[in-house]
């Protein structure tokens, strides 16, 4: 996704500035002077040529502008593409505080229970019911949940 996003908003870019200058030569080449002086009738003095209405570029100015927007969006879209990246991920690993990644571990053995009693955590055992003895069955399986955690 990251590779495709910075490719289309390269893509943006050059083809916005390729309509760019597209549409520069287009209003230098329909400019009404420009034209007049390039045709034979209005050379002649006995013809008076004049331009009555000048174009209007205002849409095609629009569509620039847009263009250039667009880019700007998807260039911006970069960066929150970037953080989803495994990329971001690795570097980010290596710059945190050692401190902080030791508190936010919670002790990786269960909770800490020193304040709660003398329980040491999950290896407590727990009764569900009559255990396999009593109904003259040998155990088949851990009859409790003293390490299955």
């Amino acid at each position: 996704d990251f590779i495709v996003t910075v490719v289309f908003s390269f893509l943006w870019l050059v083809g916005s500035s390729a309509w760019a200058k597209g549409l520069s030569d287009v209003k230098v080449a329909t400019d009404p002077k420009e034209v007049l002086l390039l045709m034979s009738a209005c050379k002649q003095p006995s013809n008076k040529c004049m331009a009555v209405h000048s174009p209007v570029m205002s849409s095609l100015n629009t569509s620039v502008v847009f263009g250039f927007l667009n880019f700007i969006l998807w260039a911006g879209n970069i960066w929150f593409v970037f953080k989803e990246t495994g990329w971001h991920s690795s570097s980010q690993r290596y710059l945190s505080d050692p401190v902080e990644r030791h508190s936010s571990s919670y002790n990786q053995g269960g909770y800490n229970q020193d304040s709660y009693g003398s329980s040491s955590g999950y290896n407590q055992q727990a009764s569900l019911g009559p255990s396999s003895d009593e109904f003259g069955q040998q155990p088949s399986g851990p009859a409790s949940f003293t390490h299955q955690i």
